[in-house]
Parts: C-alpha cells; structure tokens; sequence
C-alpha cells in the first residue's frame, strides 16, 4: 500500500473509470460512509458510489473492464487508508484537497468534500443525529453550509488563506468528533475538548 494518498493519483482513477466526480467529493463521501457505517466492505463503498452503474459510466465500466482493477488497485488502498487515518490516534486524518493555489479552485473542492460527506452519511442509512450529542447535529448543519461555499466570495487578500485554513480544520476535527461518537472505537482518538466549543460557536452554521 502506498505511503500516501495523492488527489492526483484519485483523480486519475476516476477519469480512467469515466466517472465525473471530483477527487474531494469521492473522499469525503468514503468518509461520511464509513462515519455512518464502520463495517463498510471496498466492495459496499464502490458499489454505492463509484461503480453505480449511470447512463454516465456503466458502459465505460463494462467495456474497458475497470471493476477488478479498482478493487484490487488503487482504490483498495485509497479505501484502506481512508479507515486508518480515521482511526488514527495522532490525529492524522486531514480530507482530501488540492494544493493549488488558486483558492477559489481550493475553496469549490472543501464545498464538494462537505457535499460528498453529507452523501456519505445518506448511503451509509443515517436518518437522524438525534440520539447524539447536540455537537454533531450542529456539525452536521455547518457542512450543509459549507457545501455551498463555492458561493462566496473572497476578498483577495491574506483573509482567504486564513479561511479556507479554517474550514479545513474544522471539517477535519469534526469529522474525527462526529465518527468518535457514531462509531466509539476500541482505543479512542484523543479529540481536544475543544471541539465542543468549537462547534457550539461555529460560524459555519446556518
């Protein structure tokens, strides 16, 4: 297994499968399956999301018989590494964004990894937070606005690389947070008390 994830790699992947998806949207829809289900097989994450079949990419998956070869390939290992970020004690979990540095490119790609998450959890059969703490709805509220933060507008100054840091870090510590209190683990992740602060006063909700 490669020693790290590349957007490239994933997004070279889904083109040769012909699927239109971006490399974030793909990585925070894993995310937000296996947050709502931990027992999620490759086999269940592909056939819910990239293998299913469209008018868009069924014929491109039959005819160049792509399935072995992202089962057995890359995106076993993307699909592996996914879990065990996830479950990394060191807090090593980060989602899926490009390095580009048009922020305008990199702010579209948080709003479809905050989409794809939310889809994720949809696939995975959660209906209702409420059973969980009150934090996780409100999380669950802020990725909804976050998802369409495409829309904004940046103001074309340090302000922008100060934002989009900030969402990145909140969707990171929320996503360790919210899979911590769906799916309690074995070792817990040593999620900072801050987190419930944090998304207690988010400016991210609606």
């Amino acid at each position: 297994m490669s020693s790290e994830i590349t957007i490239e790699h994933v997004a070279t992947d889904l083109a040769q499968l012909g699927c239109e998806i971006s490399a974030s949207e793909v990585h925070g829809t894993l995310c937000g399956i296996l947050c709502g289900k931990n027992n999620t097989t490759l086999h269940d994450w592909l056939s819910l999301t990239l293998l299913k079949e469209s008018q868009k990419n069924s014929q491109s998956i039959r005819s160049r018989g792509l399935l072995l070869e992202a089962i057995s390939g890359s995106f076993e290992d993307f699909f592996l590494m996914t879990i065990s970020a996830l479950a990394d004690n060191n807090l090593k979990f980060y989602p899926l964004l490009p390095e580009d540095e048009d922020k305008m490119v990199r702010l579209i790609a948080i709003a479809e990894w905050a989409q794809g998450f939310l889809m994720g959890l949809t696939l995975a059969g959660v209906k209702s937070f409420k059973q969980y703490p009150d934090e996780v709805t409100e999380f669950i509220e802020a990725m909804a606005s976050i998802s369409t933060a495409s829309d904004y507008e940046l103001a074309g100054d340090e302000s922008d690389e100060e934002a989009i840091f900030e969402f990145t870090e909140f969707i990171r510590m929320g996503v360790l947070f919210i899979n911590e209190e769906i799916n309690p683990m074995r070792v817990p992740v040593d999620i900072p008390e801050s987190i419930s602060t944090s998304l207690a006063n988010s400016k991210y909700k609606h």
